[in-house]
C-alpha cells in the first residue's frame, strides 16, 4: 500500500483516514515537540516500526480504555499497594530510563526501540506540563512504571515496563484511576509498547477516534490540562 512520505521543513500531516489497512500513514519528518503535539490532536502517533525511518500510524480500530466506566478488583489493588509504592511525575526521567534499559536490551532494535532523541522530547513535553509518569517502587528500587502525554481529557500511552512483576499491572491500574478521578475521557493504548494483558480495553472506530481527538484539541486548546 503506498504511504505519504512528510518534509522535514513542514509541519503537516494528511488525514488519518488514509492509512493502509496495517494503519501506517506516513514515513519521515523532523521530529519535534510541535510535530508529536500535531499528530496526537490528529489521531495519530510515532513509531520506529519497521526500523529505519521514523513511521506515523493510525490503526482502525483504536485500542482505548474508558476510565469513567473502568471497574479496578478492589482485592488486587490493595494487594498491588501493599506490595509496592507509588509516585507521580517525581522521577520522569528515571521511568524514561527505566523503558529505555528494558527495551534497548543488547542493543537489539526491535518494534520497543527507544531512541534517545525520543527521550528528549518526552523530556522537553514533561517540562511542558504535557507528559507525565507514574513510578512503581519496591525497597526502595525502581520496580515499573510508565509514561504518556496529557492534552485536555485525553492520555496517550507511550511505554510502560517492570522488572518486578505486578508493577506494571499496578502502573496501569493506578494511572486509569487517576484518570477516572480527572474525569479522562479516554486512555489510548496506542501500541505494543503500551499493551497489558488482563486490561479491559474498547474499540473505536478510527474516524470517532480520530473526531474525539480534534474535539478535544479544539476544546482545550488555551487549557491547561490537569493531571
Amino acid at each position: 500500500m503506498p504511504y505519504f512520505e512528510l518534509k522535514k521543513d513542514e509541519i503537516t500531516f494528511p488525514p488519518a483516514y488514509f492509512a493502509d489497512i496495517d494503519g501506517l500513514l506516513a514515513v519521515g519528518g523532523t521530529m519535534s515537540v510541535e510535530r508529536m503535539l500535531l499528530a496526537y490532536n490528529n489521531g495519530i502517533f510515532y513509531w520506529h516500526y519497521p526500523l529505519k525511518h521514523i513511521k506515523w500510524w493510525s490503526p482502525d480500530p483504536r485500542i482505548v480504555v474508558r476510565p469513567e466506566s473502568f471497574e479496578i478488583h478492589q482485592k488486587r489493588w490493595e494487594m498491588l499497594n501493599q506490595e509496592f509504592t507509588v509516585t507521580v511525575d517525581t522521577d520522569f526521567e528515571q521511568v524514561l530510563r527505566g523503558c529505555q534499559h528494558v527495551y534497548n536490551l543488547e542493543g537489539q532494535m526491535d518494534n520497543r526501540w527507544l531512541s534517545e532523541r525520543m527521550v528528549r522530547i518526552f523530556m522537553e513535553l514533561h517540562t511542558m506540563g504535557k507528559a507525565h509518569s507514574i513510578a512503581i517502587w519496591k525497597d526502595g528500587n525502581l520496580a515499573g512504571g510508565l509514561f504518556g502525554v496529557a492534552i485536555g481529557k485525553l492520555f496517550f500511552g507511550e511505554y510502560l515496563f517492570a522488572t518486578t512483576e505486578g508493577a506494571d499491572e499496578l502502573a496501569v491500574l493506578y494511572l486509569i484511576d487517576k484518570l477516572k478521578q480527572q474525569c479522562y475521557r479516554l486512555l489510548d493504548m496506542q501500541k505494543q509498547t503500551f499493551f497489558f494483558p488482563g486490561i479491559e480495553y474498547d474499540e473505536l472506530p478510527r474516524l470517532e477516534y480520530v473526531d474525539i481527538c480534534k474535539e478535544n484539541a479544539q476544546k482545550y486548546k488555551d487549557v491547561p490540562t490537569e493531571f
